[in-house]
């Protein structure tokens, strides 16, 4: 599609008023609180042959702890990010900056080129995406989410046995690439899963010998470190599908967790089977997404995982307007609106002397009510469930 002159002007404005919004946000990434989240240190240990799981579980001080930096992902993320090691912290955190930037940018692309939208509505899309709070809350903190769902999404981009084993780096973080291997799983694609698995395998074993750990017992550290810095009820701030155990049933830490365990394997193994019966590789990976954000504990920078399905909103626009007014309106509200919206809300309850405590409560509930619920219809109401799978 040719973009007439009038169109270019409008992309200028929207190009001079995103890169003049940026000013804060790199400022915020930049300064002594910026990017605290970024595995900056623990790689920097890791190199430095310091075992940071050992250490940070023992409390040796070997690897001293620096910000937020908690270090609980899989081995291979720490080998992976070494080219920043080399670097101080200042530099090291601007490069990372830039590495998010350049990867939001390209998947967002991607995505949209692959699956044939315009010109315009890809400048559109790519624009909302670098605006949105909740792609700066990543970049401010420093996050790995849209590393990991850079990787998450190339399968469904590309066919090459490269890139299955590439998506694999998804699973250094466990929340989110856990249902790529599932789908792989229960798609009975076996190697793909094969494959996938080399990155952390192979993550591992270069962990193993660049600290001289043990391997069986390494194996295990990320999941003790994470239990460590969390303690088994340490997502109580973060709500999922089957949190309400957790915060309504009085019954034994143990039990409760064995429960909700049970009950979202269930969930997964069901949902993602019914994915994988869907015929469209964009809807796949917005449903996909969908199911990691209802299922597991995630802080609301974990909606970056929405950006699929605003894509394929517009994608399905002309095949299904209602669905497609539907999945785009939620996908703006968890990628830009629905701390706005609560807020005032809340301003609007307090106006009318109205108690705020239990509305706060619900909210987190009442935003997994409206994942659920899109998941459902974009399932069920698949607009290309007669075309080929594309």
């Amino acid at each position: 599609m040719k973009i007439n002159k009038i169109t270019e002007v409008f992309l200028f404005i929207l190009l001079v008023v995103l890169l003049h919004s940026y000013i804060p946000t790199i400022l915020e990434s930049l300064s002594s609180n910026g990017s605290a989240d970024f595995q900056w240190q623990p790689t920097k240990c890791t190199y430095e042959g310091v075992n940071h799981y050992e250490s940070y579980l023992l409390g040796d001080g070997k690897c001293q702890f620096f910000m937020s930096q908690t270090g609980e992902y899989a081995q291979g993320l720490y080998v992976i990010l070494y080219p920043f090691s080399l670097f101080e912290w200042d530099t090291a955190k601007s490069l990372w900056l830039i590495s998010n930037i350049s990867l939001i940018f390209f998947l967002t692309f991607l995505l949209c080129k692959k699956f044939e939208l315009s010109e315009l509505e890809t400048c559109l899309i790519i624009f909302f995406v670098l605006y949105s709070i909740i792609t700066r809350v990543n970049l401010v903190m420093g996050q790995q989410t849209i590393f990991i769902l850079f990787f998450l999404s190339l399968p469904f981009i590309y066919k090459y046995k490269i890139v299955n084993i590439i998506s694999g780096i998804c699973f250094f973080k466990y929340n989110i690439g856990y249902a790529l291997f599932l789908f792989y799983l229960i798609s009975k694609e076996y190697k793909k899963l094969i494959l996938s698995i080399f990155p952390v395998f192979f993550g591992l074993i270069a962990y193993y010998l660049i600290t001289d750990t043990n391997v069986l017992n390494n194996i295990f550290q990320p999941f003790q470190l994470m239990i460590a810095k969390s303690g088994l009820g340490g997502s109580s701030g973060k709500i999922f599908l089957f949190s309400f155990i957790r915060d309504f049933f009085n019954i034994s830490e143990t039990l409760k967790y064995l429960i909700i365990f049970i009950l979202t394997i269930l969930f997964n193994f069901y949902f993602i089977y019914k994915i994988s019966q869907l015929n469209h590789n964009l809807l796949i990976l917005s449903c996909l997404c969908l199911v990691i954000l209802i299922s597991t504990p995630h802080w609301s920078h974990d909606n970056i995982l929405m950006i699929p399905l605003l894509i394929y909103s517009i994608k399905i626009y002309g095949v299904n307007i209602l669905l497609s007014r539907l999945n785009l309106f939620f996908s703006v509200y968890f990628l830009h609106l629905f701390r706005g919206i609560q807020i005032y809300f809340d301003k609007f309850l307090i106006n009318f002397n109205i108690d705020t405590d239990l509305i706060t409560f619900l909210y987190p509930y009442i935003d997994i009510s409206i994942l659920l619920v899109i998941l459902v219809l974009n399932i069920f109401y698949n607009p290309f469930r007669h075309s080929q799978k594309s």
